[in-house]
């Protein structure tokens, strides 16, 4: 159940990093657009260095999202393999039936 908490709490991290990516966006968005307005090098400058911090800024997101993804991954699929053994151990006949029947079915599926 902990791995289970810690996938969705690890999925509630990500959606507020990617929010918080968008409001980064829509912020740029909006100084591009007042910059563009103002002219000059100046504001071409501050374009590019913001536009240099928000690279810095989006690629330490994207680094933290996967690592976050791949811990969630990694806790669903152990809590997936430890829930197989349970089943084999407890109830082996009709794991192994239930496996030939999902094996059959993708077969048939996979033929057409």
């Amino acid at each position: 159940m902990a791995s289970t908490t810690n996938a969705a709490a690890t999925i509630e991290d990500i959606q507020r990093d990617m929010q918080a990516l968008r409001t980064d966006m829509s912020k740029l968005a909006g100084q591009v657009t007042e910059l563009l307005s103002n002219g000059g090098g100046e504001a071409i400058a501050r374009l590019k260095e913001r536009v240099g911090q928000m690279q810095d800024d989006i690629d330490e997101t994207l680094s933290g999202v996967g690592e976050r993804g791949r811990e969630a991954l990694s806790d669903v699929s152990d809590r997936i393999g430890d829930a197989l053994q349970e089943s084999v151990q407890e109830h082996p006949l009709t794991t192994v039936a239930l496996a030939v029947g999902l094996g059959f079915l993708f077969g048939a599926t996979w033929r057409r």
